[in-house]
């Protein structure tokens, strides 16, 4: 697609001499009406991470690699909704946050594009680390204390006995900032590179192509859960990214910017919400799911095979990738406007997923010694619903209008007008990149 076609008067403006490279980058494209299932999108997937961390006590099949403060009777439902929403709801985020990416690259360039994608993202995953994690932390321990895994005194002196503390330190919930912290800086890179060389340039615009991108993408996704299922079937709790699920990470990211360039309306999308891709969503997702329970059972054990990590990989990856399209093309092609509630809720979805974690926690402590009999159903639906009220309470009365919510970018900054969209501003991210190169080289 050539940027110019869809702009003759940008054609002409170059034509006379005006500035080709940074006025071709901006240029925008006409005004659409705001999609505004995208806003559903968010706060869907809010309400979903929320509800996968209020499962955890309750899971019959634990997640290897994730300690919780307090472990509570077994629920087959539960454990059913956790590895459910654990197949997809990361590669939702994913998918989305590099989508959405690109009106800011083609409105500011890529220098301006990290440094305010910085100022979006650093600024929450410092106050996470300083405030949300440290409270995470002892809360943690105070579970642990009623459980009588550590005695009291250990909240004072910090130091462990055995593997206690194996799988206790790290960044928690908030390893997607970080990870995509990197992403952005290297999508940024490749925009410097292909302004600068034309040989790079070449290579983004043959690698953008979704006959080659997307096959490759879920190849390195396969390949990448064979060798580290617990990817998806574990957590990996480090303070830097894990290489393993660094990687299976971006390639769902990669899948949102080469939507961005082959579908910035989502009219192609919208054509996918049919039964058909609804039912070979569900039986996908069926399918991961059994197989996944059962290398939870059998992991470590000579049972598991080459075959059986195939089978359990590309299930995944499979079910993953269909039902995020089929979830989003659903939302998407069935609104028609947004209820202020869920405008709402969408904007206050950052906030909503930084803060939930530590009250989850306490309420999780608090059900099993106050209500030990109660069913764990019971349980997952009462903490998940202080868990969204209480985190919703905190940023209306403390972030959505204050300082502290313009310096974090966790307050109404984000609001979307009612005339713009991400597919307004959004056009062909490798295309326009290599276009300055392309051009360059050509004179």
């Amino acid at each position: 697609m050539d940027v110019l076609k869809l702009y003759p008067d940008q054609r002409n403006a170059n034509s006379a001499g005006s500035k080709t490279s940074d006025s071709r980058a901006k240029v925008l494209p006409p005004s659409h009406q705001h999609n505004g299932g995208l806003d559903w999108v968010r706060a869907l997937a809010a309400l979903g991470v929320v509800l996968l961390h209020a499962c955890v006590p309750y899971l019959r099949h634990p997640m290897p690699g994730l300690t919780w403060s307090v472990t509570d009777s077994a629920s087959d439902i539960v454990d059913t909704v956790f590895w459910s929403i654990e197949l997809f709801i990361m590669p939702v985020f994913l998918v989305i946050a590099g989508f959405l990416l690109t009106p800011t690259l083609l409105r500011r360039g890529p220098i301006e594009m990290l440094r305010s994608r910085w100022k979006r993202l650093a600024r929450p995953l410092l106050f996470g680390v300083l405030v949300i994690l440290p409270i995470d932390f002892y809360l943690w321990l105070c579970g642990w204390v009623t459980e009588g895994i550590i005695p009291i005194v250990k909240l004072k002196s910090l130091k462990f006995d055995g593997d206690v503390d194996k799988d206790l330190w790290g960044l928690s919930h908030l390893w997607f900032l970080l990870y995509m912290l990197t992403y952005i800086a290297i999508v940024a890179g490749i925009a410097i590179a292909t302004k600068r060389f034309a040989s790079v340039a070449r290579i983004v615009k043959t690698m953008q192509q979704p006959q080659m991108l997307l096959p490759l993408a879920a190849l390195v996704a396969v390949c990448t859960l064979m060798v580290r299922p617990e990817v998806v079937w574990g957590f990996q709790h480090r303070f830097e990214p894990v290489p393993s699920k660094w990687l299976y990470s971006l390639m769902f990211f990669v899948t949102g910017l080469a939507w961005a360039n082959h579908d910035p309306q989502l009219s192609v999308l919208s054509r996918l919400a049919q039964p058909k891709w609804l039912g070979l969503s569900l039986v996908a997702g069926f399918a991961a799911l059994a197989m996944g329970r059962w290398h939870l059972e059998v992991a470590g054990s000579e049972t598991e095979t080459f075959a059986t990590n195939l089978l359990l990989a590309g299930l995944t990856v499979a079910a993953a990738s269909l039902i995020t399209v089929t979830t989003i093309a659903f939302v998407v092609a069935n609104t028609q406007q947004v209820p202020k509630r869920i405008a709402y809720l969408a904007g206050a979805s950052f906030w909503l997923y930084l803060v939930h974690h530590p009250i989850l926690v306490l309420v999780h402590i608090d059900l099993k010694w106050m209500f030990p009999h109660a069913p764990s159903l019971v349980k997952t639906m009462l903490s998940f619903t202080v868990a969204v009220l209480g985190s919703l309470a905190l940023y209306e009365v403390a972030v959505r209008r204050s300082r502290f919510g313009r310096w974090t970018g966790l307050g109404e900054l984000d609001a979307v007008p009612a005339n713009s969209s991400a597919a307004e501003t959004i056009l062909s991210l490798p295309q326009t990149l290599a276009s300055p190169a392309t051009e360059r080289r050509a004179a």
